[in-house]
């Protein structure tokens, strides 16, 4: 397992991560790429609408666990999207559990010389919370472990895999 990161190191890995994008949006500007360069901003822009719907949730462990996601677990390149705007508290640790145990099972059937794109999308759906894991490659052989309070769907083909995972709202 690995160890938990800190809040320093998380900090030093998004200073770092935010240098790199203001490079790159700089080198586009001197070349005279602006549309790139705007794209970038507006990709940003977009994550952090994402990721403010996130924090609204009031789910702070499934929160955290997303947003440390991409240095946590490098091996896989992370893209939260959130359109949800409720969610059942009561299941956040389960949620969390969820995120961890899809981690540790998928990781050692990666491909180490495979790019492995992973969307984590949370919306809602009547009374229901859902988060919706999509995963590049051959997943067909792999079965998920079940976590209590939440219902999940593996779906397969030869180049992807999607999880849905499902949670009921109470009241």
């Amino acid at each position: 397992m690995k160890e938990m990161t800190t809040v320093a190191q998380s900090l030093r890995h998004a200073r770092h991560d935010f240098l790199n994008e203001l490079q790159l949006i700089n080198m586009y500007l001197d070349l005279g790429r602006q549309e790139e360069a705007q794209a970038i901003i507006r990709s940003h822009a977009e994550a952090a609408v994402h990721l403010s719907r996130l924090a609204g949730l009031k789910m702070p462990l499934t929160e955290e666990w997303l947003l440390l996601a991409k240095w946590q677990h490098p091996e896989f390149h992370f893209h939260v999207e959130c359109l949800a705007h409720r969610a059942p508290v009561e299941l956040d640790a389960a949620f969390t559990r969820l995120l961890e145990l899809f981690v540790a099972t998928a990781l050692p059937q990666m491909d180490p010389y495979a790019e492995h794109e992973c969307c984590v999308r949370l919306a809602n759906e009547e009374e229901s919370l859902m988060m919706e894991i999509t995963l590049n490659g051959n997943w067909t052989e792999i079965e998920f472990p079940e976590v209590s309070g939440l219902y999940a769907v593996k779906e397969c083909d030869s180049d992807s895999m999607k999880l849905t995972v499902r949670a009921q709202m109470e009241g």
